[in-house]
């Protein structure tokens, strides 16, 4: 894993970017905000690499992750000075995803991260 020009971004084996966001907020929802020229380097990198991946640490209780087609659905490409991402789970349920823009229609694990990325590595052999 090697650290990109921007703060929390970085790339995987060399050819699969991942942005980090973290929230030390013990109890949900959890609300992690994204500026514009975030937002624009996930777009950049997405067309570079054909893929970007979104980690959401959330404290200790796990880290859902989502691709840019994912996070399009939340947060979609008219970007804002500042947009957010919310992020709630019930006690043993998965996280339920939401932005400015729309739902995930999905819930998501908290191992979705170590999923998307064993998933997209395999893609490429």
């Amino acid at each position: 894993m090697s650290k990109l020009e921007m703060q929390g971004f970085y790339l995987l084996n060399g050819n699969l970017p991942l942005y980090i966001k973290y929230s030390r907020s013990r109890k949900g929802p959890r609300v992690f905000n994204f500026h514009r020229e975030h937002q624009e380097c996930i777009r950049m990198l997405a067309e570079r690499y054909a893929e970007c991946l979104v980690a959401f640490v959330c404290d200790s209780d796990g880290i859902p992750a989502v691709n840019y087609g994912q996070l399009s659905n939340v947060l979609d490409d008219k970007f804002h000075e500042q947009e957010a991402v919310s992020i709630r789970r019930k006690l043993n349920e998965m996280y339920s995803i939401s932005g400015k823009d729309g739902v995930l229609s999905s819930k998501i694990s908290r191992d979705s991260l170590a999923i998307l990325t064993r998933s997209l590595n395999s893609s490429d052999t």
